[in-house]
This record gives C-alpha cells, sequence and structure tokens, in this order.
C-alpha cells in the first residue's frame, strides 16, 4: 500500500511540473522607447548638478544609460507593475492609440522615477518623457 502511494504521488508531483504553463518573458521593442532628449553629465556646475529639460538642474548620473534603464523597463514590464515600487503597474501596450500611448509613456516614467528604489530614480525633466507626455494627452 506505501508502494502505491508514493508513485501515486510522484506521478501526480511529475504531472503538474510538466502541466504547468510557461511564462514568457516579453522584452520591449526598443523603438517603442523615446531617445531620453537629454545626456546624462550634461552642464556640470561642480556640484553634482546637471542641467535637464528647460535648464532644471538634475542628478549628473541622470538619465542612466539606455541599455540599463531598458533592464528595468524590461523587468518591470515582464513583473507587471515596478519592481522597485510594487502598487505602480507597468503596462507597455504596442497599439498606437491615445490610452496605448498614455500607458506607455506612464510606464517609461514610473521605470525612470523608480530605478533604484521607491521613488528613487531620476526626475521626469532628465528626459523629454514628461513632454510627450503632454503631447500624447493633448491628443484628441
Amino acid at each position: 500500500m506505501k508502494f502505491s502511494t508514493v508513485i501515486l504521488f510522484a506521478a501526480a508531483a511529475a504531472s503538474s511540473v510538466f502541466a504547468a504553463p510557461a511564462l514568457h518573458a516579453r522584452n520591449v521593442d526598443p523603438s517603442l522607447v523615446p531617445p531620453f532628449g537629454v545626456v546624462a553629465g550634461s552642464g556640470a556646475d561642480g556640484h553634482g548638478n546637471c542641467v535637464g529639460v528647460n535648464g532644471v538642474l538634475i542628478p549628473c548620473s541622470c538619465p542612466p544609460p539606455m541599455d540599463q534603464f531598458l533592464a528595468s523597463l524590461n523587468a518591470n514590464v515582464n513583473a507587471g507593475h515596478m519592481l522597485n515600487n510594487p502598487p505602480i503597474a507597468a503596462p507597455f501596450p504596442t497599439g498606437n492609440s491615445k490610452p496605448e500611448q498614455q500607458a506607455r509613456i506612464a510606464t517609461l516614467l514610473s521605470t525612470l522615477q523608480n530605478l533604484h528604489g521607491p521613488g528613487v530614480g531620476c526626475p521626469a525633466v532628465s528626459t523629454v518623457y514628461a513632454q510627450l507626455q503632454q503631447q500624447i494627452n493633448a491628443l484628441p
């Protein structure tokens, strides 16, 4: 009796492993990620400040290198939320409708602002993404 219970348990465990659906990571299409529009380290003032959009001071480390940003963005999108700030969703639709563009730009900005922890990243003015968001919001 013990032997048949062990066989039944082993068969059930094996079938549950092989029956589990595989989760496939989906990397964001880089062509859907606009250039930052700001170069890190531009206009350094010698006090750790550099110049962002509209002359606003930003950390000189901002924006991050694009490959690091894309890695963080892909991780967030695959998780469905900001890894460093889980309450914030991370949708990244690929369509061109106004709501899809709004969702994408919001996820880009959230990724940027939560790179290293909740609210610990680069400010929106370290890219042109906030300006793009305003342009998208103004669409009919």
